[in-house]
């Protein structure tokens, strides 16, 4: 049985999910469906907890919002995680690894590091994830995208828990 976790998912401002939902229908209408978790808002996902965490990561989640400020990314390209995963990446700025950095736990980091921050927007076998890339190109065009927001969600099954708006 596979451990719960607690994601921390920076959520994307509302144009952002019609624009990102618009991109997601031409996929479906297209019949590519995908393994993705339904029903989460558009985001880029900042950290991952063991369950147990949830306390202290609420506590130090909450901490760090409080005093960061809304701050806008720019979604530039288009990329994939093996032939699995079709995601859109953003240029990444000093403000989002800022927040990444802030949220990690407070023991001192050690080894290698692996964050690729990404909006999924198909998970699907190769075929189907090779065959969608044309229509998520002719779709996407780089796009200025808020961070509004830091959500709080257990996995799996996935589960909304706590958001946490960032000062506008």
């Amino acid at each position: 049985m596979e451990e719960k976790r607690i994601y921390l998912l920076a959520e994307l401002d509302e144009e952002t999910q019609r624009h990102l939902g618009e991109i997601s229908r031409k996929l479906t209408s297209a019949g590519f469906k995908g393994t993705q978790t339904p029903n989460l808002p558009y985001h880029l996902t900042l950290a991952s907890f063991p369950a147990a965490s949830l306390e202290r990561i609420l506590r130090k989640t909450e901490a760090v919002c409080k005093y960061t400020s809304a701050f806008p990314v720019r979604l530039t390209h288009i990329g994939l995680f093996g032939l699995t995963v079709l995601f859109l990446a953003p240029a990444v700025n000093y403000e989002l690894l800022r927040l990444h950095d802030e949220l990690q736990p407070d023991e001192p980091a050690t080894g290698s590091h692996s964050w690729s921050p990404h909006a999924t927007m198909l998970i699907d076998e190769p075929q189907a994830v090779l065959q969608a890339l044309p229509i998520a190109e002719n779709a996407f065009s780089p796009v200025d995208v808020i961070i509004k927001s830091v959500g709080v969600y257990e996995f799996f099954p996935a589960a909304f828990l706590h958001r946490f708006d960032l000062r506008s």
